[in-house]
């Protein structure tokens, strides 16, 4: 661990300087010879302090929402969701967010698990009761037409109205259509003004020891 913490200090250097986040990850990774793993880390969960503060000052509780508007990054959270009902490794960022390192975005598929993060992800935004919840799917990624019709199925056993749609730009569609924004996303994150970390909320309730905290437990 003292050489990942070691390498998250350079990269947290690098940042801070202005270097891009891909060329500081691949030179402190081949300097310190990570794994894919542990360069997924630093790609994923370092940040410099200035951006870090900004990204922390966008973020809202979950009683927030309560009456709004929720726009949803639906494969970002759903993907989180389920890689902690898989046990995978999940980071809380130096910005506060909770992500996943699994970098199964463009290879992601349906799973019996994804009906389970489903159902979590429904059930923990009906205790808010928000005055709806979009979802939107990258419709590239293979059968998210058929997801967000059973995201709109589901929908209403929860008690909760909304729609669920997929789209060709789905941080454009999530930007452009609620009041709060769920999603981990740094791109979405910076444009946004309110951002409620669903996926991170709905980890810290239900499998807290698989996150590591990268300022406290590399500290």
């Amino acid at each position: 661990m003292s050489k990942l913490k070691d390498a998250i200090l350079d990269m947290r250097y690098l940042l801070s300087r202005g270097y891009k986040r891909e060329l500081a990850a691949n030179f402190v990774a081949s300097r310190y010879s990570l794994s894919k793993e542990e360069r997924a880390i630093l790609y994923r969960a370092v940040y410099d302090e200035n951006q870090a503060r900004e990204h922390k000052r966008k973020i809202v509780k979950p009683e927030y929402v309560s009456g709004k508007v929720l726009s949803v990054d639906g494969f970002n959270v759903l993907i989180t969701v389920e890689s902690a009902l898989r046990g995978k490794l999940l980071i809380e960022c130096d910005d506060g967010f909770i992500r996943d390192v699994s970098a199964v975005f463009g290879k992601y598929r349906l799973s019996e698990l994804t009906w389970k993060a489903l159902d979590l992800i429904l059930s923990f935004l009906s205790r808010y009761k928000p005055k709806s919840v979009l979802f939107f799917l990258d419709s590239p990624i293979s059968r998210s037409g058929e997801l967000a019709s059973q995201i709109r199925r589901r929908l209403p056993h929860f008690n909760l109205t909304g729609d669920a749609k997929a789209v060709k730009q789905s941080d454009v569609a999530v930007l452009s259509s609620g009041e709060v924004v769920a999603s981990s996303d740094c791109i979405i994150i910076q444009r946004a003004n309110y951002v409620l970390d669903l996926a991170g909320q709905i980890v810290r309730n239900y499998t807290p020891h698989l996150i590591l905290r990268i300022s406290e437990d590399l500290h």
